[in-house]
């Protein structure tokens, strides 16, 4: 058996780490998912993103990987700098052997000069805790059931023209990654997803966003507007998608979001939200969109 150093552990760059994409696709996606990384999580992987990608390999063999990006997150106490954490994975057969340890230490250090808050989503929240991690704040979850509904106008399919009016609505969230106008066209175009619109007198006043890549299909997990809106848009997006039923991600500062979904709502459930690791202040409440994570 091979014994790993995080000497062992290095940074390459998007094209180097192309090569090993179906096989992180294999150990990070469901069996048969119909979309990989890239489009799972654009922000990292495609052309345009902006990961930094840290690996353990045996030659050309990988052995280990972890993605991170910084963003900026405006938060209950205003803008602060993030390292969002994400596709910690090892090979199946060497699992056991503290090659994701040593990768995400390694990470982590990389990074710790850009951002004193680290958040990642995990599965195994073990392997996580021994390196400074905590649960993160419960995040709340709606089952939303399709309800008879008349025609309602003003819902349709969001189109590049757009993408402005959805990224004015983005700003106005008082919490969110902030995202310039490129980055939110290019994640309103990630495959996989569902975006639609409502307009009122030629304007547009709400977007919401179902599906993405291989990990958000029948979530609808970012929207823009207030909250009457948001629910008119998604309840008739449910007639509009197809969808019978869906989740939503509620963000808590959406406070009137789930009165205004109605009886759609059958259930409320609570999830841990990313775990975190901050050096210093303590994280500040905050909420990232679907589209943001990775």
């Amino acid at each position: 058996m091979t014994t790993l150093t995080p000497h062992a552990t290095r940074e390459v760059d998007r094209a180097t780490v192309q090569r090993w994409l179906p096989q992180l696709g294999k150990w990070l996606l469901p069996p048969g998912a119909s979309y990989g990384v890239q489009h799972t999580w654009p922000q990292l992987y495609r052309s345009d993103g902006k990961g930094r990608f840290f690996v353990v390999t045996d030659g050309d063999e990988l052995l280990g990987h972890c993605a991170t990006r910084i963003v900026t997150i405006h938060g209950s106490r205003g803008p602060f700098a993030a390292c969002l954490v994400g596709s910690v994975a090892t090979a199946p057969e060497r699992r056991g052997e503290g090659i994701a340890t040593t990768v995400l230490t390694a990470a982590l250090a990389a990074n710790a000069g850009d951002a004193a808050h680290a958040l990642l989503w995990a599965e195994h929240p073990g392997l996580y805790a021994r390196l400074g991690f905590v649960p993160g704040a419960p995040e709340d979850f709606l089952l939303l059931a399709r309800r008879p509904l008349p025609p309602t106008p003003g819902v349709r399919v969001l189109t590049v023209a757009d993408h402005a009016a959805a990224h004015a609505l983005h700003l106005q969230k008082p919490q969110r990654v902030e995202r310039d106008a490129a980055t939110m066209s290019g994640l309103l175009t990630t495959p996989g997803m569902n975006a639609l619109v409502l307009e009122r007198d030629g304007k547009v006043v709400a977007y919401a966003c179902c599906g993405k890549g291989a990990d958000l299909q029948g979530h609808w997990h970012e929207f823009g507007g207030d909250d009457a809106d948001v629910a008119t848009l998604v309840l008739a997006g449910m007639h509009r998608l197809g969808l019978t039923d869906a989740i939503v991600l509620l963000p808590p500062w959406r406070t009137r979001l789930r009165a205004a979904l109605g009886a759609g709502v059958i259930e409320a459930i609570q999830v841990p939200g990313p775990m975190h690791r901050s050096v210093g202040d303590a994280l500040p409440a905050c909420w990232i969109d679907g589209l943001d994570s990775v």
